[in-house]
């Protein structure tokens, strides 16, 4: 990490906890400073002198800011400000993009996105978890990541289909990143990590999730994706979440209906009703991949068009 990244996350962190610059203003600053991120010159007062923040006025936000970085990149832990020329182009794109987004493990991941969300109910089905394993791991190895949540049922399917793939897959946490959570999930977090993938987060360490930020990560989700491919779920589960913020991104969606008279049997409630009332485009069968592949491709082209 450059230092001008560190100074950068340092000055964007203490301003959005100290209120004098947050939101969509924070963004558009950020976004100013792109073009001067690497000179390699910058101070934490010269990105404050920038937006008319006095250095007093926020020394103790700054001082806070300064430590909980300092304690993640002890532990392989870099933020990566909307200033970034790291930051992924897919996620800049949201209405309300994280300013610093924070990265443990292969930072030259963030350079393959977007990738695709394989994404499901908690309360899995046997055929569910097979199809989302089988499917992830095809979507691997055609050289997309899976960005999914660190979640018990499809989610976790999702990642563990990935790792036997060729593209490591990327974590999204809820929470801090100095360490993974739900617990029990915490063998498979490593080997994410030990197989070259990453988490990402919008928090720094020392935060803990909250149901509110649990929601937030299925924006994430689709702000470093192309697609999202809904494998079970009844209408009100989790899942109905990611499938909000992909209507309001436009997100390319795809959802699994087994064939007619399939012995294949799925929680389908929540793919169907995606098909039906939001044209997600049908999975019937392995049958319909290459397809996929192709949609997946041609809406990765457009968004890595975005400037």
């Amino acid at each position: 990490m450059s230092h001008d990244e560190m100074v950068i996350g340092v000055a964007a962190l203490a301003l959005q906890r100290s209120g004098r610059l947050a939101g969509a203003a924070l963004r558009r600053f950020l976004d100013e400073l792109r073009a001067v991120d690497g000179a390699g010159s910058l101070s934490i007062n010269d990105v404050l002198e920038r937006v008319g923040v006095s250095r007093p006025s926020v020394n103790k936000s700054v001082g806070d800011a300064q430590r909980d970085i300092d304690r993640g990149l002890a532990l392989g832990i870099a933020p990566v400000s909307m200033s970034s020329a790291r930051y992924p182009v897919s996620l800049r794109r949201i209405a309300d993009a994280p300013p610093v987004l924070f990265v443990r493990g292969d930072m030259a991941l963030l350079g393959k996105l977007p990738g695709v969300a394989v994404v499901g109910t908690r309360r899995a089905t046997p055929h569910g978890l097979m199809i989302a394993e089988r499917i992830s791991q095809y979507l691997s190895d055609e050289g997309w990541p899976i960005v999914n949540e660190l979640a018990i049922g499809i989610n976790a399917a999702a990642h563990a289909g990935a790792l036997k793939g060729k593209s490591s897959p990327i974590a999204v946490l809820a929470h801090g990143l100095e360490r993974a959570g739900p617990a029990k999930l915490r063998p498979l977090a490593g080997r994410i990590l030990e197989g070259g993938g990453a988490w990402v987060s919008e928090h720094p360490v020392g935060v803990a999730a909250t149901s509110d930020s649990l929601v937030s990560c299925h924006r994430i989700q689709v702000g470093l994706t192309c697609a999202s491919v809904f494998v079970e779920g009844t209408e009100k589960s989790a899942s109905a979440v990611h499938a909000e913020f992909c209507h309001r991104d436009a997100q390319t969606v795809f959802a699994i209906l087994p064939e007619a008279g399939s012995k294949v049997s799925t929680a389908s409630a929540l793919p169907k009703m995606l098909v039906d009332r939001h044209g997600a485009t049908p999975i019937f069968s392995r049958a319909d991949y290459p397809a996929m592949l192709e949609a997946v491709a041609r809406r990765a082209a457009q968004l890595r068009a975005v400037p």
